[in-house]
């Protein structure tokens, strides 16, 4: 239990710091002309950006062994606490100024998830149904079509646009911890 809470932890701090080197990048990247494609292009350029990257993918590891090791809800709200990581990162790398109610805010949430972890128990080792792995795998393309057509709104939708795809993604988040689960 201890190992799975330490993972989703691990995994929250390579998140939250990700975030922010990758912030830092595209800030220092944005000074040129170009679209999106170029701005992507000179942020992979950055060793910053690439870094992120790598904390990413470090990150999704330590979360696939989080999943394996304690329940679902336990490493979602783990990984929920990148919030609070990227505000403190951030306060550092970028100079933001984190008022006393944002501090606060970071003590809340470290609070809870210790809760969380002195009072989340052994999972059960029951099996879910047949069709979950097909459920799942239905419900990811579901997400994968609602991502494309929240891409394709007109951007003066932007309320309608930013809805759709803060849908699929917190879809998407869900799924891939069911269907990490699942392997």
């Amino acid at each position: 239990m201890i190992f799975g809470m330490v993972c989703a932890l691990g995994a929250a701090v390579c998140f939250g710091t990700a975030t922010v080197l990758q912030a830092v990048a595209a800030r220092a990247a944005s000074g040129g002309q170009g679209g999106d494609a170029a701005l992507l292009l000179r942020a992979v350029r950055q060793w910053r950006y690439l870094v992120g990257l790598a904390m990413d993918g470090v990150g999704f590891v330590l979360q696939i062994a989080a999943l394996r090791s304690i329940p679902i809800y336990a490493v979602g709200a783990a990984l929920a606490s990148s919030l609070a990581v990227t505000a403190v990162v951030a306060a550092r790398l970028l100079g933001v100024r984190l008022s006393g109610a944002e501090w606060g805010a970071v003590a809340v949430v470290c609070g809870g998830l210790a809760m969380l972890g002195l009072a989340s128990g052994a999972e059960g080792h029951r099996h879910g149904p047949a069709a979950l792995p097909y459920v799942t795998l239905g419900a990811g393309v579901g997400v994968l079509l609602l991502g494309l057509v929240g891409g394709r709104l007109p951007e003066r939708a932007e309320r309608g646009r930013a809805l759709v795809l803060g849908l699929g993604a917190g879809f998407g988040f869900g799924v891939v911890e069911v269907a990490v689960r699942l392997i």
